[in-house]
């Protein structure tokens, strides 16, 4: 067995397939756009998810050392069923108290024997498993998990549950080259792993994209029409296909490298999320959705000036330059900014329409294209434009 932790750049993956078309690899996508957007919620304890590396997803931890928590995410039709012991084990459920005269077979492309596998990659860099699906597990399975998190080890296993153990573990232990070394080992291993059922929709393919917009509109700091919340969990679920489509990552490869081939960030949520970085450090401060939602008053800017129809993408143009500024205020002279602010307010002294923002952000984009270490784009001198806007309307109406 491994022994310490490696990082997800150090391991080659078992297989590179690409994105796929059919709607079992759309459900997986969704899922891991839904992933992508509890970053926002979880921003401070989860900044990275891995998109069809090493697994499904791979949901990075922030606290170091550097840890992962590996998904398999697997759609099943209603007409199956829930999933079986057999079918999630790879091995037939023991009943009988009698010990079998020989180990079991084990089938080596069920649920767990994969996903074992990380645990014997990472080391301790693997902080957990966990299988996602829309469907749900036989009672029997579900009651064997249960019982394995509650127990403390495997003499405290109730005894239908700990003979379906010990022959689950025999068959696991007596492969070549082994699952677990010993029973205590995946003893272990299976208490970190966690089921979560009844998630997303396979069948219904616009239920499943109203979950996520339910989640998008839930984010927001401007009030969204369905269709508005609906484009950008599209948008999100293209950037994770886009990342599961990357196949040229070299291995060995740098923790920052991987995550530009195959990781989803939390700017990189922001820049198609109605929601400034402003706005996304209130709620990670606690700030309720209606607080943040007074942090953008580009909603009435846009209404007042024929916008209103754009107003998701003048968003995402704020984000982006939100998220540049961030980046290479250390790097852009005093003098420069304060001449790149006066460029900008200049055109909000005059009745301001979307295609002379356009234009003039191309031409100050030029201007200024080189006052950072990071090109300013005519997209983030758009981001500018507006957000100075914001910042002039009033807080609320009169």
């Amino acid at each position: 067995m491994s022994s310490g932790g490696r990082q997800l750049g150090q391991v080659e993956p078992r297989e590179r397939v690409g994105a796929q078309t059919g709607r079992k690899y759309e459900y997986q996508y969704e899922r891991t756009a839904r992933a992508a957007l509890d970053l926002l919620a979880d921003g401070s304890k989860h900044v990275c998810v891995y998109c069809d590396w090493h697994d499904d997803y791979v949901v990075e931890l922030s606290q170091p050392p550097t840890r992962y928590i590996f998904h398999q995410v697997k759609g099943r039709k209603s007409s199956q069923g829930p999933w079986k012991f057999a079918e999630f084990f790879g091995v037939q459920m023991k009943k009988a108290s009698k010990p079998a005269k020989n180990a079991p077979a084990v089938t080596t492309d069920a649920i767990v024997p994969l996903m074992l596998l990380h645990h014997q990659n990472f080391g301790e860099s693997c902080a957990g498993l966990a299988f996602i699906t829309n469907s749900g597990l036989d009672p029997r399975l579900a009651n064997f998990l249960e019982a394995v998190r509650n127990a403390p080890d495997v003499a405290h296993l109730p005894d239908e549950m700990r003979i379906a153990f010990e022959h689950l573990a025999s068959g696991y232990t007596a492969m070549t080259p082994p699952l677990s070394s010993s029973e205590a080992e995946l003893f272990t291993w299976l208490r970190g792993l966690a089921a979560h059922t009844d998630q997303g929709q396979l069948e219904d393919q616009d239920a499943a994209l109203l979950e996520l917009a339910d989640v998008v509109e839930n984010y927001s700091e401007i009030d969204l029409l369905q269709r508005q919340a609906k484009q950008i969990a599209r948008e999100i679920i293209s950037q994770v296909r886009r990342k599961v489509a990357h196949s040229t990552t070299v291995v060995p490869t740098s923790e920052e490298q991987l995550r530009r081939d195959k990781g989803l960030v939390i700017t990189e949520i922001l820049s198609v999320l109605s929601l400034s970085v402003q706005a996304y450090e209130q709620l990670k401060a606690g700030e309720g959705r209606d607080t943040v939602k007074t942090l953008s008053r580009l909603q009435r800017f846009c209404r007042k000036h024929g916008m209103i129809d754009d107003l998701v993408h003048i968003c995402g143009f704020k984000a982006l330059w939100d998220t540049w500024r961030t980046t290479e205020r250390h790097f852009v002279s005093s003098v420069d900014y304060t001449l790149l602010e006066k460029r900008a307010r200049e055109l909000l002294t005059t009745d301001l329409k979307l295609e002379k923002a356009v234009a003039e952000a191309k031409d100050i984009a030029n201007q200024f294209s080189n006052v950072a270490a990071s090109p300013l784009t005519p997209e983030h001198v758009m981001g500018l434009i507006f957000s100075l806007a914001a910042q002039a309307e009033p807080t609320s109406y009169a």
